[in-house]
């Protein structure tokens, strides 16, 4: 079977890879309602608005949720109040409408951004976000809010101690998730809409979970045996939470927002080691639709030793990375497929991809121009990435890897 295959393919995916991020238009920049927020506020708006991406737009996440969260966060940070999100109450940023369902509701005008393009969450001029698992995503936003009241509504703060606890361990991004994960996420369950409306038992359970949360966070052992447990299953199934720690490490625009925010907590080499390969290893491949595509995940792992796994795709990859350590790349890589799946694979461009490419020669010389003064329009074409060409003579795709 076909081993060298799949380091071509994560040649492939690292190709892509290193074209998204190096264009801010190629990613998603979030709306923020004021212009001069601190960092630590920009990299907590950044995993609000992760927390509700679920089977919505992602533009009305980033633009529209990202304003009201900012403000939240803003708010909360300088009062120091969490019931700011105690529903109904006046000055609260949650609201309900006439149906009985809950909404997020800004104080501040909609801007520019806002009035243009979704008139539809203008209410009275102020800025309205619902997310569509608003009962569960209420409570992760509550449950987090209640654990960082003990490090000073800080997410930096929060990251910084688990990563000082645990600097010298060589799983430290997956600790780091880990740990994010139990701010957010453990133990929320499927709550209702009218389960919001319980403010005062919702906010005794959010505070017996911090300190469970605390009280793993501060012990070694019982913190490694639940880490253990994690890494099994639970792990893989955490996209929105790789997604924000991923964007905090590789994003143009909010690396810088979480390297200024952490550097008051700890020093830069902290910072550089967290982008090291060996970290970047680390990261797991966030599962959606598209990377567990059917026909992407027939061509990738055809005659190769996962043809016929039943795994999801961010398993197979992270075992294969453990296994094989190909000379290029590491499985988060493929979340490229967002992009790439819908141009490639669902419009039948085999004979433009660079996957198809590796067995048997097809027309992708066709569409690379190789001129550096143009966009790659490989790039352009198979995911919409709006970056310069590099040239044949460094181009991984046109190299030998082998």
């Amino acid at each position: 079977m076909n081993l060298d295959k799949l380091d071509r393919i994560f040649n492939v995916f690292s190709f892509f890879d290193d074209f998204r991020w190096q264009n801010k238009e190629n990613y998603n920049l979030i709306n923020f309602f004021r212009t001069d927020l601190d960092d630590d506020t920009k990299i907590l708006t950044h995993w609000l608005c992760y927390i509700t991406d679920r089977q919505m737009d992602f533009e009305i996440i980033w633009d529209v949720g990202g304003y009201v969260f900012s403000e939240i966060v803003q708010e909360i940070k300088q009062i120091k109040k969490v019931s700011l999100i105690k529903p109904v109450i006046e000055n609260s940023f949650v609201r309900k409408d006439n149906e009985g369902k809950y909404y997020f509701l800004g104080k501040t005008d909609a801007n520019e951004r806002i009035l243009n393009n979704y008139s539809g969450f203008i209410n009275q001029n102020k800025v309205q976000f619902k997310s569509r698992f608003l009962p569960s995503d209420y409570l992760c936003i509550l449950s987090t809010f209640v654990i960082l009241e003990n490090f000073n509504y800080s997410l930096s703060e929060y990251i910084s101690y688990v990563y000082l606890k645990n600097k010298n361990k060589n799983d430290i991004i997956r600790r780091l998730l880990f740990s994010l994960y139990l701010l957010t996420y453990f133990d929320i369950g499927k709550p209702k809409s009218d389960d919001i409306s319980n403010y005062e038992y919702n906010l005794s359970k959010a505070i017996q979970r911090k300190e469970l949360v605390l009280k793993l966070l501060n012990d070694e052992i019982t913190f490694d045996e639940h880490l253990k447990i994690f890494k099994k299953k639970i792990m893989f199934k955490q996209k929105r939470a790789w997604c924000s720690l991923r964007d905090f490490i590789k994003s143009y625009e909010f690396h810088p927002y979480f390297k200024n925010a952490m550097m008051q907590y700890i020093k830069d080499e902290d910072i550089q080691a967290l982008k090291t390969e060996e970290c970047l290893g680390q990261f797991v491949l966030p599962g959606d639709v598209w990377n567990n595509n059917s026909v992407f995940g027939k061509c990738i792992l055809g005659k190769t030793p996962y043809e016929n796994s039943k795994k999801s795709l961010n398993i197979i990859l992270d075992n294969y990375y453990v296994k094989n350590k190909p000379k290029i790349g590491y499985p988060e890589q493929f979340d490229v497929t967002f992009d790439f799946v819908p141009r490639m694979c669902k419009k039948n461009n085999c004979d433009i991809c660079p996957i198809k490419n590796i067995n048997s020669n097809n027309n992708i010389e066709k569409i690379c121009v190789n001129n550096k003064d143009k966009y790659c329009t490989v790039a352009l074409c198979s995911c919409n990435y709006k970056s310069n060409c590099i040239g044949r003579e460094k181009c991984k795709l046109f190299c030998d890897v082998k």
